[in-house]
């Protein structure tokens, strides 16, 4: 039993000479702190970093379609042209409406001189009767008088009556006839004028023009086809104004509460990532867009003319919608906000790899930097690397 005792004794002794010896030559790692950043004043954008699209405003892309059906007899454009609005860009055969619109001007020319001939002719006749009805009732009224005296024959004042009323009913007559070949007449020119209307209607049909100042992007046909209107595509040429192009910006359900209309963004594209555009939120559209299962809403930029000389349609945008900005506080780099237990700590630097756990409230988080409301104070260093030291085991974890 005594033999025994001495063996545990002798056992534990050595146990304890094994650890301090394990200390001596392999003592724990401590705190090793890599690199650092000093708390100091500055201002900080809150940033929501966002994909967009290039795409043409409303109206800054026609389709320019056509409804005649004939032969292009002109394609006066060409795929790259840059064209002024009012400028010809096609002609389709219209030959036949030509020789429908002469037609017409003939019957027009022919009836403006028959209302002529009815402003002269009747007139003079109106003129020539009123004279003579004047002259026959004088003359009826005087034998009237003379076969009261019996200075003529009833023969006579009947003849005289008999050519006056004939002389009243020409002259009815002829006040009527003016005034209905005077209506007839302007019906028929007002009729000629609108059928000729009708046919430079249809020849504006046959010839194309640009509504908008703009590039030509596509053409769908090409001299000497024959188009038939309503078997064919309905649009012939396409026309886009460069200058004028929206910046698409998908964003994500869960930031979208964080946009408002008015903010600023900037953006750049990949052809030239080293230049920066910017604008403004000018509407956010109520209807989702779902892109791989993922809801999008999309808030609309306008680009700025001066920009739009370098952007294309369809460009893929990386975007920064500034939706908070704090100016002259706190702030520390984003590596040195730790997240532990519910709550955010930095370490602080005490001295050579001497640091402490401080617990800190934080406000405004940007891209490079976090506000910080309390826990540190201005010119604190804080460790944004370093390396904590594991209980009593060699493996050891970077933070």
């Amino acid at each position: 039993m005594k033999k025994f005792s001495v063996v545990i004794i002798i056992i534990a002794l050595l146990a304890t000479a094994a650890y301090y010896g394990y200390e001596k030559f392999f003592p724990e790692p401590g705190i090793e702190v890599l690199k650092t950043a000093r708390v100091e004043r500055g201002d900080i954008k809150a940033v929501l970093v966002e994909t967009g699209i290039i795409e043409p405003q409303v109206g800054a892309q026609l389709k320019i379609g056509t409804r005649a059906t004939g032969v292009i007899k002109s394609m006066k454009v060409k795929i790259g042209d840059r064209v002024k609005k009012g400028q010809l860009i096609a002609l389709i055969d219209d030959r036949e409406i030509v020789r429908g619109i002469e037609e017409q001007n003939a019957a027009l020319s022919r009836a403006r001189n028959k209302l002529e001939q009815v402003k002269l002719t009747y007139p003079r006749q109106i003129k020539e009767a009123q004279a003579d009805y004047e002259y026959k009732k004088i003359t009826y009224n005087r034998e009237s008088k003379l076969i009261e005296e019996q200075y003529t024959t009833q023969d006579e004042v009947d003849q005289a009556k008999s050519l006056y009323e004939a002389a009243k009913a020409r002259l009815r007559r002829l006040k009527y006839e003016f005034k209905t070949q005077l209506k007839v007449a302007k019906a028929t020119i007002g009729e000629i004028t609108a059928r000729l209307r009708k046919e430079k209607i249809r020849l504006t049909y046959n010839r194309i023009y640009a509504p908008i100042d703009g590039v030509v992007s596509d053409i769908t046909v090409q001299e000497g086809e024959t188009i038939v209107t309503g078997l064919q595509v309905a649009n012939l040429v396409t026309i886009i104004d460069p200058t004028r192009l929206d910046l698409w910006i998908y964003v994500d359900e869960t930031d979208v509460g964080r946009v408002k209309v008015g903010q600023h963004v900037e953006y750049y594209v990949d052809t030239y990532q080293e230049k920066l555009f910017d604008g403004t939120v000018e509407e956010i559209y109520a209807q989702p867009v779902v892109r791989e299962n993922i809801v999008y809403y999309l808030a609309i930029v306008k680009v700025k003319k001066e920009d739009a000389r370098f952007l294309r349609q369809q460009m893929t945008a990386y975007v920064k919608i500034l939706f908070d900005e704090r100016k002259d506080v706190l702030t520390a780099a984003n590596a040195a906000i730790k997240f532990e237990a519910g709550k955010h700590i930095v370490f602080r630097v005490k001295g050579e790899n001497q640091v402490e756990k401080v617990s800190v409230i934080i406000g405004v988080r940007g891209e490079d930097k976090t506000e910080i409301c309390s826990g540190v104070h201005e010119g604190d260093v804080l460790a944004t690397k370093l390396i904590l030291p594991v209980s009593k085991s060699p493996a050891r974890r970077t933070r």
